[in-house]
């Protein structure tokens, strides 16, 4: 015989864990962990088991329809009765419905990519790869070739950078690289240099330097300097020549925000090696150098210095 809990009669039916799993198909693990964040409260008898009456099967049975919708947990708990108010089921179904037009919008590029891959002439791998890379991301959660933003920018900061590196100057690089992951803090330094007054120096002063380091590996290479060279006039440009006072304000004031700089960093080395030996080594050099000076560095970007208040009279 069961033991009561209070407040029920022996009449009302009671499942064990194991029941109600069979009954609506929910495994009895993904039943625990929807215990564990609250969604489910099942009763519990006096030597401690927990049984599930009707109220807690039908409970179990929504979780689990909205799960099978692509509903996060979090918004499931805010539509349920006890958690939210009347009507919040259909709140929180009005946003998912967002969510799943966003979603079939990008399946839709994937599918007209696909398309577009298989139907192309050049059926090549790297072809293929082109296509594809270019249909998973808008111009607000991509950066081309240069990688894919975690958190996607604002309209105008993705139109700025869309313009400042569509195209993808032409370096050598396979699009699928565009696929590696910059943390959410990039987003941010992006924002603040797209808005930053003085910006079009530093956009130059990149460019200028992409075109050096392609020339490493460029027919008459020896005569165009070394890796060394190229990131020492990088670095030592920062010193001589530095840049418009928003841009390094923005620089200061964001990459510093950024938990995971120094793997970020590894990973433009290894996105580097992909146009050749002499520009990893390059991006090495300057990040070596500009910690020699003192700054932080992302990428090839080297943080000014904080400024010192002026000393009191």
């Amino acid at each position: 015989m069961l033991d009561e809990a209070p407040g029920h009669t022996p009449s009302s039916p009671r499942l064990k864990i194991g029941d109600a799993a069979a009954l609506t198909g929910v495994t009895p693990g993904r039943i625990r962990h929807y215990q564990r964040l609250g969604l489910l409260s099942p009763i519990r008898s006096e030597s401690g088991y927990r049984y599930f009456r009707a109220p807690d099967l039908v409970l179990l049975l929504q979780i689990d329809l909205l799960r099978s919708l692509g509903m996060g947990l979090e918004e499931i708990r805010t539509s349920l009765p006890s958690e939210g108010t009347e009507g919040s089921l259909a709140s929180a179904l009005e946003r998912h419905q967002q969510t799943l037009l966003r979603e079939r919008e990008r399946l839709d590029r994937l599918l007209l990519a696909v398309q577009r891959a298989l139907a192309a002439p050049d059926a090549s791998a790297e072809a293929v790869v082109a296509y594809l890379a270019s249909a998973y991301s808008t111009p607000r959660e991509s950066l081309g070739i240069f990688g894919r933003l975690t958190r996607p920018l604002s309209e105008e900061a993705a139109g700025r950078w869309q313009g400042i590196l569509g195209g993808g100057w032409a370096l050598p690089v396979s699009p699928i690289l565009g696929r590696m992951l910059l943390p959410e803090r990039v987003s941010e330094v992006l924002e603040r240099l797209a808005r930053a007054e003085g910006n079009e120096v530093l956009f130059q002063r990149v460019r200028r330097l992409a075109e050096a380091i392609l020339a490493l590996s460029g027919p008459g290479s020896p005569g165009r300097g070394t890796p060394r060279q190229v990131a020492a006039d990088w670095v030592g440009s920062f010193i001589s020549d530095p840049l418009p006072a928003e841009v390094e304000l923005a620089l200061r004031e964001t990459v510093p925000r950024i938990p995971e700089l120094e793997v970020l960093n590894q990973g433009f080395q290894l996105w580097a090696e992909s146009i050749s030996p002499a520009a990893a080594t390059v991006l090495r050099l300057i990040q070596q150098q500009g910690r020699r000076q003192g700054r932080m560095v992302l990428g090839v970007l080297l943080v000014p210095k904080p400024t010192r208040p002026p000393a009191p009279p």
